[in-house]
């Protein structure tokens, strides 16, 4: 047989083996004093990521691969589309399982893809996401991949006011009647950021399985007491988790905001999963983690909080390797001591930024260090989220570096990058003031 036809069957065989492989049957059962997550009859604590992917739908397999090798168990989704069957069959061949997300719209302009949508009047676009997201559910209810159904990411946070939290919050949970009427072999669970969501969970949408909450920073430790003190009962995921985000952080004298190092964003990760996390999922209030983000994009977003860089791995990824593992990762890192500008010069061929820099590689082998700038304060969301490569050159005295600034007034933030031998990426950033 020849190995195109050869090859040709196998994907086929694995098509329709998944075709007719058991749905999952997942629930949330009382354990002691909390509560277990129970899948196929297993107890199951989702060690996950939150997944864009690396290259689009050709590289699902390969990704699933790769995140299984670091003991990654779930990934989570915020919408389904085109490429959603094909991601399910990739997640469970690799024995990944799915919190498949539901997307539904934000009600405040310039938020998530500058959509607006009013809850408390549009009762035509409500029944069209109703419908649709049955429709979703209904359509991958089957797939052995599902574990949980995340209704809305976000949106009560996003919402202008309380007419509308509210408005959305009753939608909410007809959505959730509904997926469960027509799926009750999964959870369903809806995602907000911090606590904002609870309140009106607990009032307006009490079919809710458990919660979802997005949280960055350390402050995710005390995150248990907070529940508890507001009383609530019912399990919760982490949905999305990594370092301090910028609506946290301090700006500095130039007005940028302080990003974390990646020292910093490697240790949050392991601190507050050994600290925070793994005790509350012991004791059954927690169902499982997801950390943000495995996306290849060289934005703004991925370069502060996630785990990729094109092919290139960043210090998260072998932090949610030591913590699903429970081992160290092996790889060694290059160290960034330290990022400055010391002056910026306007010259006939442009306007140049003096930056003293150090990198050391821990084996001594080369580093490919380049630079780029963001435009933080540009007009609109695509421009404030696009990391820009520029020139850059040695500096006159031992390791300074000339960078090119933009020909943009005002207050950029600059990337160190360091790409090392070992398919690793480390950033270091500070911030100018072009003249």
């Amino acid at each position: 047989m020849n190995t195109p036809r050869l090859l040709t069957l196998l994907v086929s065989l694995f098509i329709v083996t998944v075709a007719h492989a058991a749905p999952s049957k997942v629930s949330i059962v009382p354990k002691g004093d909390g509560y277990q997550l129970i899948v196929n009859g297993k107890p199951y604590v989702a060690k996950g990521v939150t997944f864009s992917g690396s290259g689009g739908p050709s590289a699902y397999e390969k990704d699933m691969a790769r995140l299984a090798s670091i003991g990654v168990n779930s990934i989570r989704t915020w919408g389904v589309g085109d490429d959603t069957q094909r991601l399910l069959d990739a997640a469970h061949k690799n024995g990944i399982t799915v919190m498949v997300g539901l997307w539904l719209r934000h009600g405040r302009p310039g938020m998530e893809g500058d959509d607006n949508f009013d809850y408390t009047k549009d009762s035509a676009g409500v029944r069209k996401q109703l419908e649709d997201t049955v429709a979703a559910v209904r359509k991958y209810k089957d797939h052995p991949a599902v574990l949980v159904w995340g209704a809305g990411n976000e949106v009560i946070l996003n919402s202008p006011n309380d007419a509308a939290k509210e408005a959305y919050s009753r939608f909410l949970e007809k959505v959730v009647q509904e997926i469960k009427k027509t799926d009750p072999n999964h959870p369903v669970v809806s995602v907000d950021a911090w606590t904002v969501g609870l309140s009106w969970w607990e009032k307006y949408v009490p079919s809710l399985d458990a919660y979802g909450i997005n949280a960055y920073g350390r402050g995710l430790i005390g995150l248990p007491g907070t529940l508890a003190k507001d009383g609530i009962k019912k399990p919760w995921f982490i949905t999305e988790f990594g370092s301090q985000g910028e609506w946290d952080v301090g700006k500095d004298d130039n007005g940028v905001p302080r990003e974390p190092d990646d020292e910093e964003k490697y240790n949050v990760i392991t601190a507050v999963w050994a600290e925070g996390l793994k005790p509350q999922i012991d004791a059954g209030r927690c169902l499982g983690l997801y950390v943000f983000n495995f996306s290849a994009s060289f934005d703004h977003t991925n370069l502060w909080l996630g785990m990729l860089s094109g092919e290139r791995s960043r210090p998260p990824f072998h932090a949610v390797e030591e913590i699903y593992t429970g081992k160290k990762s092996d790889m060694v890192l290059p160290r960034v001591v330290g990022i400055a500008v010391r002056d910026v010069k306007v010259l006939s061929d442009g306007t140049w930024a003096t930056v003293k820099f150090i990198a050391k590689d821990p084996e001594g082998k080369p580093l490919d260090i380049s630079f780029a700038w963001l435009n933080r304060n540009a007009g609109s969301r695509h421009e404030r989220d696009t990391v820009n490569p520029t020139d850059s050159k040695p500096g006159p005295t031992a390791s300074t570096w000339l960078v090119k600034m933009p020909k943009i007034k005002g207050s950029l933030k600059l990337y160190a990058l360091v790409k090392d031998t070992r398919n690793n990426l480390v950033t270091a950033t500070t911030s100018v003031k072009v003249p």
